[in-house]
């Protein structure tokens, strides 16, 4: 198995440890919970397979946090806020060479996102909430936290416990009785920080409160959490949801905190879709598609993007792409909002007007570079679509 190798960004006296992964056309970045470690991360098979996934759409970063994993340790005077987090990931995005990305923000990675999101929109392209927060502790005007009493609680067990699958029941409850996955989230635990360094990294976690950045946002927001999330309850991705602008909310059944564990098809499916194009589609007529059929419809509209001057078929497109017919029908006209061979002819015609603008070009000549082997087909979809022929068009935007 391929593991990526680890890199690192130096910020002041701070070495932050990071990986890449995948050659997508957009970096993607995921701001991780609590405490990590981007090597051990690659034991953990259903995490590895779900950044795989993630790396198979984008360019993927991943990185430790000061104090955590690899990246350099901090003491307890110099532990960093918010604002110094945010400044690191600059760091991160600036070694690699990143102007802009989308993000991911996961459990507590997700105030961080949103802090970023809100003071430096010039760095975000999209943003996507996993089970994550603005607040996580409860008081007079925040009703949906934990309560000081039963964070001090966790608090101790986190310490007495070190060492062990802390907090699995709560982050994957389908996975806290198997064996093999309470080893794996032990090393990687212990592989991630201290018992102090965890202790004090939650009791950070329970005075984030990131309320005020939420109406900032103008990023896409895609924002999705389980119903029944045994560590964070998804009443607080309904606050973000009402206090983020234009942010779309999805809601999947599921007990599992962490998204690798109890994957819905549904879930991957959002995320590709809301990357993609900045809406996340949950149409139960996409039931029918596989992960992998959603890839090769996105592949297909690539394809007649630029390949429109050729002879096409929805045949030839099913034998290419390894797809049936059917699917290429349904799943085509769910996620670009049109059958896949009016889809075609509006890349053409949008060709063709731009090669209209050109008074060299003879209509014969345009229609050939578009796809159409008689003009005559050519005009009457142009006239169709644009209620004016060709030659109209070149005279009216001359």
């Amino acid at each position: 198995m391929f593991v990526p190798e680890t890199k690192y960004a130096q910020c002041g006296r701070i070495n932050l440890a990071y990986q890449l992964l995948g050659d997508g056309p957009e970096y993607l970045i995921l701001i991780p919970g609590w405490v990590t470690n981007v090597e051990e991360t690659w034991n953990i098979p259903q995490l590895s397979a779900w950044l795989r996934y993630l790396a198979s759409i984008s360019t993927l970063v991943i990185f430790d946090k000061r104090g955590t994993g690899l990246s350099d340790t901090v003491n307890e005077n110099d532990l960093p806020d918010i604002e110094q987090r945010a400044y690191d990931l600059q760091i991160v995005m600036s070694t690699i060479g990143i102007q802009r990305a989308n993000f991911i923000g996961l459990s507590e990675g997700g105030p961080l996102a949103i802090h970023l999101a809100a003071y430096h929109p010039e760095k975000v392209n999209k943003l996507i909430l996993i089970g994550s927060f603005s607040k996580w502790t409860k008081s007079g005007d925040y009703p949906y936290g934990l309560s000081k009493e039963l964070h001090d609680k966790i608090k101790h067990a986190i310490f007495r416990d070190w060492g062990g699958p802390v907090g699995l029941n709560l982050m994957a409850p389908s996975a806290k009785d198997d064996p093999i996955a309470q080893d794996q989230w032990s090393k990687f635990l212990r592989r991630s920080a201290s018992p102090n360094t965890a202790k004090v990294f939650y009791e950070m976690n329970t005075k984030i409160d990131v309320r005020d950045c939420l109406d900032k946002i103008m990023a896409p927001t895609l924002i999705m959490h389980r119903k029944g999330d045994a560590l964070i309850a998804c009443s607080h991705s309904e606050y973000l949801h009402e206090n983020i602008p234009h942010s779309q909310l999805l809601v999947h059944e599921g007990k599992d905190h962490f998204p690798w564990f109890s994957t819905k098809r549904k879930e991957i499916v959002a995320m590709h879709t809301f990357l993609n194009d900045g809406k996340a589609i949950n149409n139960p007529k996409l039931d029918i598609l596989n992960v992998e059929d959603i890839f090769a419809l996105y592949a297909i509209r690539d394809y007649l993007q630029n390949n429109f001057q050729r002879e096409i078929s929805i045949k030839d497109i099913s034998r290419n792409f390894g797809i049936n017919d059917y699917k290429i029908k349904v799943g085509f006209k769910v996620l670009f909002n049109s059958p896949l061979i009016r889809y075609l002819t509006d890349v053409r015609l949008r060709n063709a007007c731009r090669l209209l603008m050109d008074p060299k070009e003879t209509i014969s000549s345009i229609s050939e570079q578009v796809g159409y082997k008689y003009s005559n087909n050519f005009s009457v979809a142009f006239k169709r679509k644009y209620k004016i022929t060709p030659l109209q068009y070149r005279v009216n935007n001359s």
